[in-house]
């Protein structure tokens, strides 16, 4: 009796299975991105988050950092930051795009400066590219100015006329340009000048986070040589085997969006898809920045989040869960 008791259940377990639901391996998780490095992150997201017992990553403008600007966050508020399980991730060197400036060290040598005539320690010349991410000679950043009549006074300082593409340099040494030590910023001193700027400050430095949510194959490509992963836009999550850790993707958050729109994203793609879900915000409380989100948008997403306890996860460590399958998310 015993044994065609076990054979039926045996049986029943067999049939039932297929139509039992399966937990996945490993359940969708969010990540929080505030790109720019925005002093209003520090002075109303942090405490939000804070509530809530929720991580973020923060990209940082690493010349931006230091600069006196006090709409950007300094070196203190960062490793406060840092200290409470916050990621620092670079957001760029001067957060301009790859198609705007050079894009290698190789082709930084593309201003065609000459003497000014009656001004020995003045040079001008033409910049071929339409935008200017700054100067470096022998090493050293220039100092960008408003005029050119500040840049007579000053020596280590350019001026850049973009309508026109014309530069005016106040050289450190006059030989500069014979010795050919006059070069523009390309992209690829984005990358790795920002990332060693901000490691000198005394931070981690893993994550690359994309300018303008603007990246291509030829600087994916190169960032593998100084980040372990790069976040970028695209307006989609994250699908479990289908990520490029150098290309993740995010959604845009945009200061028209109600909270209830980006739950709807976090409930149809980490709920339902078990999707890794990563949002782009900028500014937060206030009106600096680019389409800064409210404190109450941020603390209904946050709550949520908490409620339904969907791991909220940096970046560095969304991938080591999600791609490297190493630990697993905290809620």
């Amino acid at each position: 009796m015993k044994k065609i008791l076990t054979r039926v259940l045996v049986l029943a377990a067999l049939f039932l299975a297929p139509c039992m639901p399966v937990r996945p391996a490993l359940a969708g998780m969010v990540s929080l991105v505030f790109d720019d490095g925005l002093e209003s992150v520090y002075q109303y997201a942090f405490p939000v988050l804070s509530q809530y017992g929720l991580p973020a990553t923060v990209g940082i403008i690493a010349s931006r950092v230091g600069s006196g600007d006090p709409d950007f966050m300094d070196v203190k508020q960062l490793r406060t930051l840092e200290k409470a399980g916050w990621e620092i991730a670079s957001h760029s060197l001067t957060h301009k795009r790859p198609i705007d400036i050079p894009k290698y060290y190789a082709e930084e040598k593309c201003c065609t400066l000459r003497p000014v005539p009656g001004q020995s320690n003045l040079l001008e010349g033409k910049y071929r590219f339409e935008e200017l991410a700054g100067l470096v000679e022998n090493g050293r950043l220039l100092r960008e100015r408003s005029n050119s009549k500040l840049v007579r006074q000053e020596r280590g300082s350019y001026y850049f006329d973009e309508l026109i593409g014309e530069l005016i340099v106040h050289p450190f040494d006059p030989e500069s340009v014979e010795k050919q030590q006059i070069r523009a910023v390309s992209y690829e001193r984005e990358l790795e000048s920002s990332k060693k700027q901000l490691t000198a400050m005394g931070f981690t430095i893993k994550t690359y986070v994309t300018p303008h949510n603007y990246w291509t194959p030829e600087m994916s490509a190169l960032s593998r040589r100084f980040y372990s992963q790069v976040a970028d836009g695209g307006d989609d999550c994250n699908r479990k085997g289908q990520t490029d850790r150098f290309w993740l993707k995010r959604f845009t958050v945009h200061s028209n969006d109600p909270a209830e729109a980006i739950i709807g994203l976090v409930r149809q793609h980490a709920v339902l898809e078990n999707a890794w879900v990563i949002f782009c915000m900028h500014g937060v409380g206030s009106e600096l920045g680019w389409e800064p989100w409210s404190v109450e948008s941020l603390a209904k997403l946050c709550d949520y989040l908490k409620r339904k306890a969907i791991p909220v996860v940096t970046i560095d460590k969304g991938v080591r869960i999600w791609i490297e399958g190493k630990g697993k998310p905290g809620v």
